[in-house]
């Protein structure tokens, strides 16, 4: 296992209460659809976590939260709904759960295929099994795997976060709260709705509680196994920017289409302040991807820092037409460079 990995087992703790002080209409909105989520094994052990209301009836949360219970019990208002079945995938940790006398609300789905770079979030879940909270924050990464983009966010939170919402500046649910890198900044991540709405309603899928067998969640593998991502991830949380280089000489061949490794690879030179290798390796992913945001912004980064005007300019015209918050990002870093 990965050995920066936090395994998320409990509840979501999340400090603060952005959006309770700032939109308190939004977030009691938000809490008529979150549950809390016990799951009892055959030796009474209780694991707890958060669920979300997707549907009448029908709660999201993961898998490791559920996989040794014999019970499940969702309580909600100080009342305990037993669970009937639950639909598992575990490679990608996310469980649905039915009980069909449960009264919550169902939550505004929407999808993660359409966040951006530095969209606003907002993270929710029970603190301690005790009480609501909510952290705000921002997509730090989209990370392509299996048909879906895991999300990661500043939407900070320690052990226990398992099954909490994510959701976009829209209200709508776009992720469920997962796993995060230990002793880091910036390294939370969750799970796409993407990968469980196609089974939402299907019950001839949906299986009577018990015990979970089966392959480990992804982000739970051998480090060597982990998705390509989550080994630059980990590597990058420890300097380790020539390990990241090495990594993506296999990444960028076994996903020739993709441009995440070459960004991977210019982030990696460019911490080592190799600009020229940094530049190739991002004009190498504008070219697979033309719309990467994140390259362009990165390119002109590094224009900047090489005081290459002609190039700057060309880059801020891409990249005003493909994402706002990064244009503004740029133009505000030019400014700085101007400055002095």
């Amino acid at each position: 296992m990965i050995r920066r990995l936090a395994v998320c087992f409990f509840l979501v703790l999340l400090s603060g209460s952005v959006i309770a002080a700032s939109d308190r209409a939004s977030f009691i909105r938000f809490a008529h659809s979150l549950v809390k989520v016990e799951a009892v094994d055959s030796q009474g052990h209780f694991y707890l976590g958060t669920g979300v209301t997707v549907a009448p009836g029908t709660v999201v949360t993961n898998c490791h939260v559920t996989r040794h219970a014999h019970s499940i019990r969702l309580i909600k208002g100080g009342e305990r709904f037993v669970v009937q079945s639950e639909w598992s995938d575990l490679e990608h940790d996310v469980c649905l759960l039915y009980s069909p006398v449960l009264d919550s609300a169902p939550i505004a789905i929407g999808t993660a295929e359409g966040l951006k770079l530095g969209q606003k979030v907002a993270a929710m879940g029970y603190t301690g099994g005790l009480e609501l909270q909510v952290r705000e924050g921002k997509v730090e990464g989209l990370h392509r795997l299996d048909g879906g983009n895991v999300i990661q966010t500043s939407t900070a939170f320690t052990s226990g976060a398992s099954g909490g919402a994510l959701f976009d500046d829209q209200g709508r649910l776009v992720g469920i709260l997962t796993f995060h890198l230990r002793g880091t900044n910036g390294y939370y991540f969750s799970t796409p709705v993407d990968w469980f709405l196609a089974n939402l309603n299907d019950r001839s899928r949906y299986e009577k509680v018990i015990p979970l067998a089966g392959p480990s969640p992804f982000w739970e593998r051998p480090f060597d196994s982990l998705p390509y991502f989550m080994q630059a991830s980990s590597l990058a949380a420890d300097s380790k920017w020539l390990d990241i280089v090495r990594l993506t000489d296999k990444w960028s061949g076994d996903d020739v289409q993709s441009a995440e490794p070459w960004v991977a690879r210019g982030n990696a030179y460019a911490n080592i302040y190799r600009s020229d290798a940094a530049i190739k390796a991002y004009r190498k992913a504008v070219t697979l991807e033309p719309r990467n945001s994140i390259a362009w912004f990165s390119l002109g980064r590094l224009y900047l820092r090489k005081g290459e005007n002609d190039n700057v300019r060309d880059v801020r015209e891409i990249l005003g037409k493909l994402d706002e918050y990064l244009f503004q990002q740029l133009l505000a870093e030019d400014s700085i460079n101007a400055k002095h």
